[in-house]
């Protein structure tokens, strides 16, 4: 009979460290909510799919969609035999969900893979995020500006690095639309507390810049990433910063060549 319990013991912690779990909801009792309560219990989820070896690096992903749609997915071009992947959903915006719900959002599934991803086997000193668009945006936000982060408990420089992947770096659209529905002379362009570029310092984590062609990207979009770049390797003197753009590709098509590169930074930076 021990000899039983001790293999059926063995076997579960085998479980502990590979594998995939749908659906866990990130917002803990502990975790101060703003905005929608309702929103968060639909929304506020998350999916991990873990490798079967122990203290692996992870990757916080956040999906995009303009802030208005969009759904978790795990990205394929991710080994997730050596990289574990955290699939985050946030809240949407809508008639009850306004900024800056889903930056808040952002940052406590951060903050949940940083108190929680040691229980399924990883390093929680090997946390990465990145995100597409809009989730590019999310991942930028909360690796800038520390209010975020420091909501739940956490920094900025507890990550590893952030890898945002043609996200914009000014207010982003959504939330100077909401602004407009107040005043209709809200501007379409502005660079305030809700811009990434606005909290650019020496002080962020490790960040590469991901884009895709000038000529194909979002106009403009590759021009924010070059001047945030620019501003924080030029004039903040940060020591590990990058900017990438992939040529002949699109704001959706540069995604999988820049997915591409960061599995290959992350395994590089974990040998």
């Amino acid at each position: 009979m021990k000899k039983l319990l001790t293999t059926f013991a063995l076997a579960s912690s085998c479980l502990l460290f590979s594998g995939e779990w749908k659906n866990i909801s990130y917002y803990g009792k502990f975790y101060p909510v703003s905005g929608n309560k309702q929103a968060v219990t639909r929304y506020c989820k998350l999916d991990i799919k873990t490798p079967e070896t122990k203290n692996f690096p992870t990757l916080v992903w956040l999906h995009g969609g303009g802030l208005k749609w969009g759904d978790k997915f795990f990205p394929q071009e991710i080994n997730t035999n050596k990289i574990a992947i955290v699939a985050v959903n946030y809240r949407l915006a809508g008639k009850t969900v306004s900024h800056p719900d889903y930056i808040y959002d952002a940052a406590a599934a951060v903050s949940w893979v940083l108190d929680n991803i040691k229980k399924y086997g990883g390093d929680p000193k090997k946390v990465y995020i990145s995100g597409h668009s809009a989730g590019g945006y999310l991942s930028a936000m909360i690796a800038l500006d520390k209010k975020y982060l420091k909501t739940f408990g956490h920094s900025p420089k507890e990550l590893a690095a952030v890898y945002p992947v043609s996200g914009q770096m000014t207010t982003h659209f959504q939330i100077l639309a909401e602004r407009r529905q107040k005043d209709p002379a809200v501007k379409d362009l502005a660079v305030d507390e809700y811009a990434p570029i606005y909290h650019a310092s020496k002080e962020a984590p490790p960040m590469i810049f991901f884009c895709g062609d000038p000529q194909r990207d979002i106009a403009s979009r590759v021009e924010e990433n070059q001047l945030i770049y620019s501003r924080m390797k030029r004039i903040y003197k940060h020591k590990d910063i990058k900017f990438i753009s992939i040529p002949e590709t699109s704001h959706g098509t540069c995604l999988m060549p820049s997915m591409a590169i960061i599995n290959d930074t992350i395994l590089r930076l974990n040998k």
